[in-house]
């Protein structure tokens, strides 16, 4: 028979189907390429494992598998350029298939030998997530890296922090910065969480209960660096868990970057003038020359949201009757392509603080501003007046509105006088306390220094905390080299392959 005349069978025509697949369903086969070369290697390496177990367990006569595997060596090597995808053979399983069967007729056929289409994908799929999953833990790792070490530069870099955009406290910029930092570093350990369930291989199941064929499951995860297998065989076809699960932590990723990114874009406003974008993360307007955009940040914000949208798309084309198509296919597109925008989005933000000079005078012009040390003003009443807190607060509430720009530093200021005033209408008794005490208390360096309890913003807790995070980083980035180390993956599979092929070639990469 014609090789070339067999391909016809490769979607079922002439069998089951008594014809080819209409105009309007090849254009919808099409979209199942949009993937191909997100899925290509790690679809390569399930086939190449998969054989080197039919062949050790003698399940294909061995002069058919060596040639097959040796085509599949040929056509790992030569790479997805060389492959002409047509959308009338159906993804990209189907289209390697296809050009096996060109290439070697029926001996192609062994390559199905029980195993699903769904499988070969599957494994693909996981091989393709958990690498670049690796590659974003360390990304993570990086940024949070980054805010740490600017966060050291800025432990007296004095500012206002806020809240609903209005100040609300004196804190420095490195504990500002520093709390970006652990959103990031908890979705990391999330991420190390979800490798382990990522790490484990379905190879082997058959269909959905198993397979009559003696594949050795256990060999194949070797094959395929896994750490465990998918024990339940209809399980681990139809996990609809791990890509929602997924998905959500890159939309939580995304959305820590988002956003420090839209409040730097709100500090780059002249209104605000806190930050200047370096130039390379800039650009300037069509029609406007005088403008200055932050665009890598508006880049930043936009992808985030775009996450959103992919997420809703994961969670619902899972939930249907177990066992349907559409599980899979917007998960094998749009968890891969997740996983790189956040990585754009993570690098990206990374080098803009990198590169970002803050105004540090104006912060910290601007940290005693808005009555930032009313609730230092309350504990002081608290503590050495003899009210209860609530009074206090009305007390500070009341001197706010009547000098909401004063300067509580200043003893001098009318707010002293407002202070003696409502607190002498509202205690029926004079203040117990020294104004110049009290502005002296409310600087905003002394309001920072008094920060020290864990987690505080005084310089003290701000070094410890760096040193932590620094230290988990280190130990992050110790735990993935021993986990990619000892799954010895792609070497064994490799090296399984050449022993069967019996000639010492290069590795392919």
């Amino acid at each position: 028979m014609n090789p070339q005349d067999d391909r016809k069978h490769q979607l079922g025509v002439g069998a089951r189907l008594k014809e080819p697949p209409s105009d309007r369903l090849i254009a919808a086969f099409a979209s199942e390429l949009e993937y191909a070369d997100t899925l290509f290697e790690g679809l390569s390496y399930a086939d190449l494992a998969h054989v080197v177990a039919m062949i050790e367990s003698g399940v294909v006569p061995d002069a058919a598998g060596r040639l097959l595997l040796r085509e599949l060596v040929q056509m790992h090597r030569a790479g997805l350029a060389s492959l002409t995808l047509e959308s009338r053979w159906g993804d990209l399983y189907n289209n390697r298939d296809s050009e096996l069967q060109r290439r070697l007729g029926t001996t192609a056929g062994w390559l199905h030998a029980g195993r699903a289409r769904r499988e070969a994908l599957t494994v693909g799929w996981l091989i393709s997530v958990r690498d670049a999953c690796r590659a974003l833990v360390r990304d993570g790792v990086a940024l949070v890296q980054t805010l740490s070490s600017i966060a050291r530069s800025h432990t007296r870099s004095l500012m206002p922090d806020f809240t609903y955009l209005q100040h609300a406290h004196p804190t420095t910029l490195g504990h500002y910065l520093l709390g970006f930092a652990y959103p990031v570093l908890r979705d990391v350990e999330r991420l190390l969480f979800e490798l382990h369930f990522l790490n484990r291989c379905p190879a082997g199941s058959g269909s959905t209960n198993g397979s009559r064929l003696p594949l050795d499951r256990k060999r194949l995860c070797e094959l395929l660096g896994f750490a465990e297998v998918t024990v339940h065989t209809r399980d681990a076809m139809w996990q609809t868990d791990l890509p929602i699960h997924l998905m959500a932590l890159l939309v939580s990723l995304a959305t820590s970057a988002e956003r420090l990114a839209e409040e730097l874009i709100i500090w780059s406003t002249a209104e605000f003038g806190f930050v200047e974008l370096a130039d390379r993360h800039c650009r300037t307007s069509v029609i406007m020359p005088q403008k200055k955009n932050p665009y890598a940040l508006a880049f930043i914000r936009g992808k985030a949201r775009e996450l959103t949208g992919h997420l809703v798309s994961v969670i619902t084309t899972n939930q249907t009757p177990s066992g349907q198509l559409d599980n899979r296919n917007t998960a094998y597109k749009q968890v891969p392509e997740g996983i790189s925008t956040v990585r754009s989005i993570l690098n990206l933000l990374g080098e803009v603080l990198s590169h970002a000079r803050f105004d540090v005078e104006r912060l910290a012009s601007q940290a005693g501003r808005g009555f930032t040390a009313a609730t230092d003003l309350v504990d002081l009443l608290v503590q050495h007046a003899g009210i209860d807190p609530r009074t206090a607060h009305e007390i500070v509430g009341a001197v706010a509105a009547q000098s909401p720009d004063a300067d509580l530093s200043n003893p001098t200021a009318d707010w002293t006088q407002s202070l003696r005033s409502v607190f002498a209408r509202t205690t029926g008794q004079r203040l117990p306390l020294d104004v110049e005490y009290v502005a002296e208390q409310l600087t905003p360096m002394s309001i920072i220094e008094t920060r020290k309890g864990i987690g505080g913003c005084s310089p003290a807790q701000l070094a410890d905390m760096c040193a932590a995070l620094e230290e988990r980083a280190r130990q992050i980035l110790a735990e993935l080299d021993r986990g990619e180390a000892a799954c010895q993956f792609p070497d064994r599979l490799w090296s399984a392959v050449e022993k069967l092929l019996s000639v010492e070639e290069e590795k392919p990469g």
